[in-house]
C-alpha cells in the first residue's frame, strides 16, 4: 500500500476493473465503425455502384452533377419554348389564315381586278365579309398594278402600299382593310361598304 494513495494506486485499481470479464472487449470496440460510419460507407458502396462507370470514365462525382444540371436544364428550356409555342402557335396561325388567305389565293390565281372585285361582292351578299374584305383589297391592287399606276409587289404591307399609292381614297380603303383582314372581331357589312366606295373613288371615278 503506498503512503500517497491510502486505498492504493488508481491505476492499479482501474486495470482491475477492465480486467474483469464483463469488461473484456470494450477497448476493442471503442475504435470500431459506428452506426453512421456503416450507413455512410453503405451509401458510398451504392453511389458507386450506380454512376461508379461513369466517374471512372468522365472524371469526378462533381463533373458528372454538372453534366447532368445542364442536360436538365437544356430540356427544361425546350419544354417551356415547346408549351409557349403550343400556346400562342394555333392563334398565329389562325390570324395568318384570316389575314392572308382568300387573299393570297386570289392574287396567286392570276384573276384580274374585275373578277376579284365579283367575288367580294358575291362573299359579301353570302355574309362572308372578311373573305370579302380581302378578295377587295386584292382587287385593288390588282387594278392599280393593270392601270400602270403602281407595280404589284405582294411583299408591301399595308403601310408600305399607302406610301406607293399616295391618295386619300386608298388610305381609307387600307385603313378599312388592315382592320378587316388583322382585327379580332370579323368586319360587317358596313365595313365592306366603306371599302367598296374607297374602290370607287380610287380606281372607277
Amino acid at each position: 500500500m503506498s503512503p500517497t494513495w491510502p486505498h492504493g494506486d488508481p491505476r492499479e485499481l482501474a486495470r482491475a476493473i477492465l480486467a474483469e470479464p464483463r469488461f473484456r472487449g470494450v477497448q476493442g470496440d471503442a475504435g470500431g465503425p459506428t452506426w453512421w460510419d456503416r450507413l455512410s460507407d453503405w451509401f458510398a458502396r451504392l453511389m458507386r455502384a450506380l454512376i461508379g462507370p461513369f466517374v471512372d470514365k468522365h472524371g469526378d462525382l462533381l463533373t458528372v452533377v454538372g453534366v447532368v444540371f445542364a442536360v436538365a436544364l437544356l430540356l427544361g428550356v425546350v419544354v417551356a419554348l415547346v408549351l409557349l409555342l403550343e400556346r400562342f402557335a394555333p392563334g398565329l396561325r389562325r390570324g395568318a389564315g384570316r389575314a392572308r388567305g382568300p387573299e393570297a389565293h386570289a392574287l396567286s390565281a392570276g384573276q384580274d381586278a374585275a373578277t376579284l372585285r365579283a367575288r367580294a361582292r358575291a362573299a359579301a351578299t353570302a355574309g362572308r365579309f372578311r373573305e370579302a374584305a380581302a378578295l377587295l383589297w386584292a382587287a385593288a391592287l390588282r387594278a392599280l398594278d393593270e392601270r400602270g399606276r403602281v407595280r404589284f409587289d405582294a411583299a408591301r404591307t399595308p403601310s408600305e402600299w399607302r406610301r406607293a399609292v399616295r391618295d386619300p381614297a386608298f388610305d381609307a380603303l387600307a385603313r378599312d382593310a388592315v382592320v378587316a383582314l388583322f382585327g379580332a372581331a370579323s368586319p360587317d357589312a358596313a365595313v365592306l361598304a366603306r371599302m367598296d366606295a374607297a374602290y370607287d373613288v380610287l380606281l372607277v371615278t
